[in-house]
């Protein structure tokens, strides 16, 4: 069954949405000219990340990025966005245009984002897809800067999808505020990690029996600081003499045994703090 659309119709449903968007504008500045303030402030932006320049005004052609802006968030010109693209600050863009291949964003203000204060590599033993995940999205959040999935004796896989944890950090670093960058390495094995080890890099490796991290924490270089953490087995023998002949401290976080990601994200809780 076909259903005749009146041009008329289609032409008011536009002059509708026009309307629309001149008054969320309209309301923007008046706003701004009264308070001193933008409409942005009584409301929750989203944040996304961008691989481009942050200038005046921004054109935004990446499709999913735009789709999910249409589809998902329903942006329509006028509309705020937060942009970020990992260089310590978040920019408010307002929409002056929406299509499905482009957007063009104007920018209205800007100000400092979250940068954790010290610089920690998380060197994760490789263990189950779903708990390196959970790990990537909650160290992300804590402030670590860079996480090196490490093949050791015990490690339960070999391999990792790192396109998905790239996109997994991505989405935490929108989420949680920050707005610097997450490196995430390819998987390397340990000896060849202890081998590149520069003499001055700060290291500790999380085992039992080591000194309470709860005490040694406020010791911590502000600068760089590297963690070490093994797979649900724990390390082996002959990886707990390689960290030790490597001068790396041992560090505790209790009498009781915890899964790897739980481990994982309790010290990642400590050592960016």
């Amino acid at each position: 069954m076909w259903i005749t659309v009146d041009k008329s119709f289609i032409k008011l449903l536009q002059i509708i949405q026009q309307v629309v968007n001149f008054k969320k504008i309209v309301f923007s500045i008046i706003l701004q000219c009264l308070f001193g303030i933008g409409s942005v402030e009584y409301m929750r932006l989203h944040r996304f990340y961008v691989s481009q320049p942050l200038g005046e005004d921004v054109v935004i052609n990446d499709v999913p990025t735009i789709k999910q802006w249409i589809k998902v968030f329903r942006y329509t010109q006028g509309d705020f966005v937060i942009l970020f693209n990992g260089e310590g600050s978040d920019v408010t863009y307002q929409l002056s245009s929406v299509s499905p291949s482009s957007c063009h964003l104007i920018r209205t203000k800007q100000s400092p984002s979250i940068i954790p204060k010290r610089n920690v590599t998380l060197y994760l033993s490789v263990i189950k897809k779903d708990l390196f995940e959970l790990v990537v999205q909650k160290a992300t959040e804590l402030g670590i800067s860079t996480i090196v999935p490490v093949i050791t004796e015990r490690a339960e896989k070999k391999n990792l999808n790192l396109s998905r944890l790239e996109t997994i950090a991505r989405e935490a670093l929108e989420q949680c505020g920050r707005g610097d960058r997450v490196t995430i390495l390819p998987i390397q094995n340990l000896q060849t990690i202890l081998q590149n080890k520069s003499k001055n890099d700060i290291c500790y490796v999380l085992q039992m029996g080591g000194f309470g991290i709860q005490d040694v924490v406020h010791t911590l270089s502000k600068e760089s600081v590297g963690l070490f953490i093994g797979p649900e087995g724990g390390w082996s023998p002959a990886e707990v003499e390689i960290f030790a002949t490597n001068n790396i401290r041992a560090l505790s976080l209790g009498l009781t045994t915890l899964r790897a990601e739980t481990a994982a994200i309790v010290a990642c809780a400590y050592t960016c703090a």
